[in-house]
């Protein structure tokens, strides 16, 4: 359900106001609401959010070293250090670490090229150069270029390395020469100098490394320390939207809360110097919402919705309504037994793998069991199994349906298309009809509307008085049985323009006016409102579409596999490759059409007629670490 809100003004002394806030934030239970106005003067106070950015690099760090194979068998060496200076120091180590990475690289391209010379001195190159008064220089180019420079000033040229891409030569010449297509590989470092530089220099890196990982074994103490910043910026700019009066020796907070908790709240201002007075809410103020139900039905309801919107302050709490029409819908999409039983087995054992799920994932794997035994359950029932139908086997919804009197199934195709579509519709026009007693309940009860409940009443009578008309108008619906179908046509139709002649008074007196052309307009466009009914429930048709394409696709899947294992021995290895990657396509697109237009149905179609959505949703003002150490 959806809490009832109070909105409240906090007064205290200003000499006081840190504590009092501290007080509140430890509270939990109110949503502060800055001033944002230009009339009267605020704290102003400066928030920063670096210090958090920054622990919450250094947690990322410590979970990253943590979980590097390297660092699968070390042993954490102790670090004593303030929570603080633990993560600058970790953000310090990973950027010098980054920066031996890159010269480490840098000397890796270097040595490959310096082991083409092979293994020469340079103290006795320099010395050849003094003695002979000469200058050495090596050179590198491309295969291609190599005939084409012109050595002119060289005393001699010795080819040192030649491959299928590149050759390196070196030059001897009185002055130092510059050469063209071809770039000097600069001999600053011989071979052994230059290795013994990179072990120094890895040796220093694996240091960093382990000083790192010796960090990450923190985590918790890091963690702490993000929740701690967490809290101080929410602190500040609660702070920073107070309200000073009377020479600053006041100062005023307004904030919301839930009713169920403002005796906890005072309760917990008994001992502080600070009044807590309810106030009422400015006119179109958006008043927060908060969805407060620990059912576990209504708890995935409410992920669900929380995809879409926040429920409006003055909806009742879509969660349970949306999570049972949504698994149905998800079923008869998804649609087959087989992909029910095998993501369902699938969901559970993941379900026994994570030990210590968090709140959001074992919500989320509750919710795929239900939609997937859900799924499983109709396909059964329906008789679909990866694809197939087998013959012996009579689907019981089939049977269900042969055996009622009153419902109609075409005997000599089990499939029943026709059926399926024209129940797609029926189960719109339930849907829809749900969500216009839905709204009508609300407008009796919270709005005191009187007129709309009867106008939604007349439009189900006006809905269900077409279906019959038409439905019955050439012969029959596919899915009632009737022994006289003219006769219920002639009374839909009837009874249609008798739903349509009391929607156009009711919408004449909703309209609240006595002008003519004013109830004519408001009686006209509230007529309109059918082309949109019969739009949002011909769009259930999707549940039997898209149930039938997976159908098919499964099908086509067993066909071609099928016909490939007539192949022979070729046969048996690629037919049961052509039937797994084709059914695990199939079930993804399942899935992503039982996500989507389980979803759509729900929040476009059923959501408009009796949700006005657009809501603001609560975000209490708690101390974070607080929070963390009563879930510990």
């Amino acid at each position: 359900m959806i809490s009832k809100m109070q909105k409240l003004l906090l007064v205290g002394p200003q000499k006081k106001k840190d504590s009092i806030i501290k007080t509140l934030q430890k509270a939990g239970v109110v949503e502060v609401m800055p001033y944002k106005g230009k009339e009267f003067r605020t704290d102003g106070r400066f928030v920063t959010t670096a210090n958090a950015d920054t622990a919450l690099s250094a947690l990322k760090l410590a979970d990253k070293y943590a979980a590097m194979k390297e660092n699968e068998n070390r042993r954490h060496g102790d670090v004593n250090l303030p929570a603080a200076d633990l993560a600058n120091k970790i953000i310090e180590l990973d950027a010098s670490c980054k920066k031996m990475r890159d010269e480490l690289s840098l000397l890796g391209n270097k040595l490959k090229t310096i082991e083409t010379l092979g293994d020469f001195s340079l103290e006795e190159i320099r010395s050849i150069e003094e003695k002979g008064r000469i200058r050495i220089q090596v050179w590198e180019t491309t295969k291609k270029g190599a005939d084409e420079i012109n050595f002119e000033g060289a005393l001699a040229v010795f080819k040192v390395y030649s491959d299928s891409a590149k050759e390196i030569f070196l030059t001897c010449a009185k002055e130092r020469l510059t050469l063209r297509k071809c770039s000097e590989i600069v001999l600053d470092e011989d071979l052994s100098s230059l290795k013994k530089k990179i072990g120094e220099l890895k040796e220093r890196k694996n240091g960093t490394e382990s000083a790192i990982f010796d960090i990450s074994a923190k985590r918790k103490e890091l963690y702490d320390n993000y929740l701690a910043e967490l809290d101080r910026i929410s602190f500040n700019r609660a702070a920073k939207g107070t309200v000073s009066e009377f020479d600053d020796k006041v100062f005023l907070l307004q904030a919301w809360c839930p009713k169920s908790e403002m005796a906890n709240l005072k309760k917990t201002f008994e001992n502080e110097c600070a009044a807590i007075i309810e106030i009422e809410p400015e006119k179109d103020e958006t008043i927060p919402t908060l969805i407060d139900s620990k059912k576990a039905v209504d708890e995935m309801g409410r992920d669900l919705v929380n995809i879409y919107d926040t429920p409006a302050y003055t909806d009742w709490d879509p969660s349970s309504w949306v999570f049972f029409s949504f698994t149905l819908f998800f079923a008869m999409i998804v649609g087959d037994g087989g992909y029910g039983l095998l993501l369902f087995v699938f969901m559970l054992f993941l379900k026994i793998k994570l030990k210590n799920p968090g709140a959001a994932m074992k919500r989320f794997i509750n919710l795929s069991l239900v939609l997937t035994g859900a799924t499983a359950v109709y396909g059964i029932l329906t008789g679909a199994f990866f694809g197939w139908f087998p013959k012996a086997f009579e689907a019981p919804l089939i049977t269900f349906c042969k055996n009622m009197d009153f419902i109609k199934i075409d005997k000599t195709n089990p499939d029943t298309t026709k059926f399926m579509m024209q129940l797609s519709v029926l189960i719109g026009m339930v849907h829809i009809c749900l969500s216009l007693i839905l709204r009508g309940l609300r407008a009796a009860k919270d709005e005191k509307d009187f007129i709309s409940p009867l106008i939604n009443l007349s439009w189900i009578g006006g809905i269900w008085s077409f279906f019959f008309w038409y439905a019955f108008d050439k012969g029959g619906s596919t899915v009632f049985n009737a022994a006289d179908p003219a006769a219920i046509s002639a009374n839909g139709l009837l009874s249609l323009e008798i739903f349509a002649g009391i929607l156009v008074v009711l919408y004449a007196i909703q309209a609240k006016t006595f002008n003519p052309f004013k109830m004519l307009y408001a009686s006209f466009f509230g007529l309109y409102n059918g082309v949109q009914f019969f739009s949002d429930i011909l769009s259930y048709i999707r549940l039997f579409a898209l149930g039938l394409s997976g159908a098919l696709l499964a099908q086509t899947f067993n066909n071609l596999a099928g016909q490939v294992l007539d192949f022979g021995a070729a046969g048996y290895v690629f037919a049961p490759i052509i039937a797994i990657f084709g059914h695990l396509l199939n079930i993804a697109l399942c899935l992503m059409g039982g996500v989507i237009h389980g979803l759509r149905l729900n929040f476009l179609e059923w959501y408009r007629w009796c949700f006005d959505g657009s809501g603001r949703k609560f975000v209490p003002f708690k101390n974070l670490m607080t929070n963390a150490k009563g879930n510990d």
